[in-house]
């Protein structure tokens, strides 16, 4: 991978940045770096994992500045220690969860193929900073495809490991049981080098590159891409062309089942909202209003959903990681497009409110997932394709997306970036509130009174929206017999 001068990188900043709101701290680039397999490799570090000389605001005002301060993090030490220069913190979704609030103060991230649309979230400058060519690659966190929606949409490669192959110190947690660090780049391969160093697996740095897929299986759940995913038509058909693409390059395509898919993404929001509320539920008692409003709308029902049904969701997600495992013994890889659609523009809020289980499964079961380019719709936006091996197989699921983009060049487009000023307003959070079911509004503030959580009558309808819709998902968890274990992270 050609590197980018610390000249240019600081320049493209300088000029772009403001506008595209990656960066909430830039370092000075003064240092080469060390000798190592990453010298010179510019990375940028969402605000959620520590860094020595900058706070880890999480891009919110709720935040402790003392907080592992002037320390960097495991995952980010290690990357120092390799020869990578870290030129600086750059924007997220708030504490990793939902889009941005348009009242509040910090920078908006902004798509580089159309800076008035989102990045996806919550890795949102890590991700646009790559092909805006402000650093090389970016480090991200991933709890529910927060490395891999602003990958897809951003047009560049995101690799969430496997649960517990990195480290997790010096990162701030949204849910710990299904969150994790990984690295997003150009390239597959990049990727891999940057995860061998997190991970300190040097050996990984000397893998050969796979020179086809003879012998590859891939496998893909037909039914559920077409009738359940939600597919616009350039991503359906930007889906056919990449796996023609593996086919060609020597994969076997097979079809497989997934019909553990949506109550896996039940299981993955149970989970993701309770611990959430765990980690956020004093601050939220304290300091309600300091919150943004898509943050706390959504992470506040983690304090009234019932332990049964935490529970229960772990045992969903211990079962469907069996299953998965199971089916990865036949196949090698599973390949599903990364995200439905495009980037959406910040001025409709309707594709803004968009949700997909196509990235949260992995993230329920710990799995290695890995999103990366594998087209463009009529706008030229990027579309993007996932792949998803068992745990433990990070590497070689990169070694079969190195293949793929060895024949293709989705990953090597550019985005024709000018500074814009009149840019799309951000839409404001709020939904309809007139079919708010009054019955159910009043208990969820009673439930709330007795948590000693402060809604408001605004945020309280609200509340009751987003809450009518959870309640329906969780709705989807099976029940299973309790000798079911819960799932537990391999670490790979």
């Amino acid at each position: 991978m050609d590197r980018l001068t610390a000249a240019a990188a600081a320049e493209r900043a300088d000029r772009l940045g403001p506008m595209l709101g990656t960066f909430l701290h830039r370092f000075p680039i003064d240092d080469p770096g060390t000798d190592g397999p990453l010298r010179g490799t510019l990375i940028g570090v969402k605000d959620v994992v520590a860094v020595a000389g900058a706070p880890s605001t999480c891009q919110s005002v709720v935040h402790d500045a003392s907080w592992w301060a002037d320390r960097d993090a495991t995952v980010v030490a290690r990357l120092r220690a390799a020869g990578a220069v870290i030129v600086g913190k750059t924007t997220m979704a708030e504490h990793a969860l939902s889009r941005p609030d348009p009242d509040a103060s910090f920078p908006v991230p902004r798509n580089p193929w159309d800076p008035h649309r989102w990045t996806g979230g919550s890795s949102c400058g890590s991700a646009n900073g790559i092909p805006a060519g402000f650093f090389d690659a970016g480090v991200g966190t991933d709890s529910n495809g927060s490395i891999r929606i602003p990958a897809a949409l951003c047009g560049v490669t995101g690799l969430k490991p496997t649960q517990g192959l990195l480290p997790a110190a010096g990162i701030r947690p949204l849910a710990r049981s299904v969150e994790t660090a990984g690295p997003l780049a150009r390239t597959a391969r990049e990727c891999a080098r940057l995860l061998a160093v997190m991970a300190d697996r040097p050996a990984e740095l000397s893998r050969p590159a796979l020179a086809d897929l003879a012998g590859v299986r891939v496998g893909v759940p037909g039914d559920l891409v077409r009738y359940a995913a939600a597919l616009t038509d350039d991503t359906a058909a930007a889906f056919d062309a990449a796996l023609d693409e593996l086919r060609a390059a020597g994969a076997e395509i097979v079809d497989v089942p997934f019909d553990e898919a949506f109550p896996l993404f039940a299981a993955q929001l149970v989970t993701m909202l309770v611990e959430a509320f765990e980690v956020h539920g004093a601050q939220f008692r304290a300091r309600w209003n300091d919150y943004g409003r898509p943050f706390r709308w959504n992470v506040a029902l983690g304090g009234v959903l019932p332990a049964e049904t935490y529970l229960r969701a772990q045992r969903v997600r211990g079962w469907g990681a069996g299953v998965l495992r199971s089916r990865l013994r036949d196949v090698d890889v599973i390949a599903t497009p990364a995200w439905p659609s495009a980037a959406p523009r910040y001025d409709d809020q309707a594709s803004l409110q968009t949700i997909s289980f196509l990235p949260s499964i992995w993230s329920a079961v710990g799995f290695p997932a890995l999103a990366l380019p594998m087209g463009a719709d009529g706008d030229g936006l990027p579309l993007s394709l996932q792949l998803a091996a068992a745990p433990g197989r990070d590497f070689e699921l990169a070694a079969v997306a190195d293949v793929y983009q060895r024949r293709t060049g989705w990953h090597e487009r550019e985005p024709k970036l000018e500074v814009v000023t009149d840019l799309a307003g951000v839409c404001s959070p709020e939904v309809p509130t007139d079919g708010v079911d009054p019955v159910r509004r009043e208990r969820l503030a009673q439930a709330f009174g007795e948590l000693g959580v402060p809604l408001g009558e605004g945020d309280l309808d609200q509340v009751t929206m987003t809450w009518t819709k959870v309640q329906a998902l969780a709705g989807v968890l099976p029940e299973l017999p309790v000798d079911v274990p819960p799932f537990a992270a391999t670490g790979g």
